[in-house]
């Protein structure tokens, strides 16, 4: 069954709200900062490249990724 451009979309926006809301939550920050970290990141970008098939994984795998991605240590993001 291929899965359709809407709900590719769909998963993403989910993804990223989820990743905006922790992300302010956990860095005491505005949600508007947050979005404006996350669309700087690397972890984002794939996100939204619907080849990667990230937009599949659950939020907290792709928050695992964007903490990795923070600390540096982008070997780690890349196995994932």
């Amino acid at each position: 069954m291929k899965v359709s451009d809407v709900n590719i979309n769909k998963s993403i926006q989910s993804i990223s709200f989820y990743l905006v809301q922790r992300m302010s939550r956990e860095d005491g920050c505005s949600e508007e900062d947050a979005l404006k970290k996350l669309l700087r990141t690397s972890t984002y970008e794939l996100l939204y490249d619907k080849e990667s098939g990230l937009y599949a994984e659950s939020p907290e795998y792709v928050w695992s990724m964007l903490k990795e991605e923070e600390k540096g240590n982008m070997e780690a993001w890349r196995k994932k």
